[in-house]
């Protein structure tokens, strides 16, 4: 058939059953589309272009070009109901040359826009704004106390590309700093020209602007640019991103390209990748894939899907995909339940989604210098992206296992998750930072002398060696005392402590002097229970 979705035809599989045993109403079990004349191939190891060439041709078969190592599309003579099924036979027989074959999927991306005109970003801070629950959001204002933004810190996304002259998101792109721009001359030695800001996988060129809007609403949720008087808020300040334009200008996608660009981002040693997609078929090439991100601790964060189905029993891939690395992301409303409304319902799994993060009518910028709501798992997969980059750059040594690890922990558990995402529970930004500092108390982003564990406490900057913790030690009333500013947590709080010789720490015989903001203790001045004191951040068991 043919499709707005993508040029050339399209071949179609439903899955249809009648659960009364044919007396009852037919349920679709599922869709797999797939270009009608295109496979993607495996070849052996060692076998020459040409030769792979010569071969094909005899048989009517055209290479296209590399997806990745040993795997190519190819174009079939036939586009007919058949041609699949023929070619891959034909490419089956060929097996001193070709290991393996399947059909080229077709994907979409799965956020639908909405009335521009709503503008508050509830996801990130909501007051109970347009009859929402207050506080079911990701508390963004208190996470920028604390972690205005990652610099340094790259990541992938993998949609219909970026706007790059939009005011909000100047300069978010990635910049490859192994190519001289316009020089014609791939100087990274990536396969791909003068990929500056990344690839276009759609158009096979390096120009990646997005021509459908998708792909800039998502990476703005993520990286939108914050007080500067336009538009909205990302996420993350300094965070940028290698962009991976792989849906076309209808916001469909496929399999072929998604391999590409997953093994381009993985080259580029991405810790994280954004993929907002849905309903593409499974496919082989791509699983394995996956697995050499997962052995390459590289993270997934994957929305569930738009179909307002169980996943444990109708797949939806990618998210589908059974690899520890990923994170299968459903959506919540402004309600604080999942999605299940009219528009782009939200998947759901007790094995299969992870967790739940804000993604009904999310506002971000789009093509032009224009804003649109988006509804759809899409939206809230890349406030997942933002968190797990934050804890990266938090604890640079974490793999994928460890950041998956730390956001599943912290997430918010509350009675509408459960029994439908594995953690029963949704995002929430600060309370995946404090469990990250928490297992690394230690640890000192800014190198300000001051821990995170300290900092978050203390509630100053994890990012800025110039917003510190502000501690004071005087001597009066006969006591020497030392004290610290505090901001009330759950999970952490600060204790003052007493030695006499710098090896041994008591609390017991510390006066306290503490207030409603300053946590203070003492000893005599006359140094009778020592003359050192310390202040201490303790996490909560």
């Amino acid at each position: 058939m043919r499709s707005n979705a993508q040029t050339r035809l399209l071949h179609i599989k439903e899955e249809w059953e009648n659960p009364a045993a044919g007396g009852g109403q037919w349920v679709n079990r599922g869709r797999d589309i797939y270009l009608a004349d295109q496979l993607i191939i495996k070849v052996r190891p060692g076998t020459s272009t040409e030769h792979l060439n010569s071969a094909l041709a005899e048989r009517g078969i055209s290479v296209l070009q590399p997806v990745s190592t040993e795997l190519f599309t190819v174009r079939l003579s036939a586009s007919d109901l058949d041609a699949l099924q023929k070619g891959m036979d034909t490419l089956n027989a060929m097996a001193p040359l070709v290991e393996s074959a399947e059909p080229d999927g077709v994907g979409f991306g799965s956020g639908i826009p909405n009335d521009p005109s709503f503008s508050t970003q509830w996801g990130n801070h909501n007051t109970g704004q347009s009859g929402g629950t207050v506080d079911a959001d990701l508390d963004a204002p208190e996470f920028w106390d604390i972690l205005e933004g990652t610099p340094g810190r790259v990541i992938a996304v993998l949609d219909s590309g970026l706007n790059m002259t939009h005011p909000d998101l100047l300069n978010v792109a990635w910049t490859n700093p192994g190519e001289i721009a316009g020089d014609g001359i791939d100087n990274d030695s990536s396969g791909r020209v003068d990929d500056v800001t990344g690839w276009d996988f759609v158009n096979n060129d390096n120009d990646p602007t997005d021509d459908h809007g998708h792909g800039s609403n998502v990476s703005g949720i993520i990286a939108a640019k914050r007080n500067n008087s336009v538009g909205i808020a990302g996420m993350l300040s300094g965070v940028k991103i290698i962009v991976c334009k792989i849906l076309n200008s209808s916001n469909s996608g496929l399999t072929s390209n998604l391999i590409a660009a997953t093994t381009y981002a993985r080259l580029r040693g991405v810790p994280v990748m954004n993929m907002s997609l849905q309903n593409y078929p499974f496919s082989s090439s791509l699983n394995t894939e996956f697995t050499t991100c997962q052995n390459a601790g590289i993270l997934l964060c994957i929305c569930a899907g738009n179909q307002g189905v169980n996943n444990d029993t109708t797949p939806n891939y990618p998210s589908s995909y059974a690899h520890a690395n990923i994170i299968a992301v459903g959506n919540h409303d402004r309600t604080d339940v999942r999605w299940s409304g009219t528009s782009n319902p939200s998947n759901y799994g007790a094995a299969s989604v992870d967790l739940f993060a804000p993604g009904r009518e999310i506002n971000g910028p789009i093509l032009g210098t224009s804003y649109s709501l988006y509804t759809g798992t899409s939206q809230a997969t890349p406030y997942v992206t933002a968190v797990a980059t934050a804890i990266k750059h938090l604890n640079p040594s974490w793999n994928a296992t460890e950041i998956k690890n730390c956001i599943l922990s912290s997430a918010v558990a509350l009675p509408a998750y459960n029994g439908i995402c594995t953690t029963g529970a949704r995002l929430n930004a600060v309370a995946a930072v404090s469990y990250a500092v928490r297992q690394l108390p230690l640890a000192d982003t800014d190198g300000d002398g001051f821990s995170n564990l300290i900092e978050y406490a203390a509630g100053t900057r994890m990012d800025s060696a110039v917003v510190r913790p502000q501690i004071s030690v005087t001597t009066t009333g006969g006591y020497f005392k030392a004290g610290i500013a505090f901001t009330q947590r759950p999970d952490v709080s600060f204790e003052i402590q007493r030695s006499t010789d710098l090896s041994s720490w008591l609390t017991s015989g510390i006066s306290s002097f503490s207030t409603s903001t300053t946590i203070s203790g003492g000893v005599p001045a006359d140094g009778s229970l020592g003359t050192f004191l310390r202040v201490r951040a303790v996490p909560s068991p």
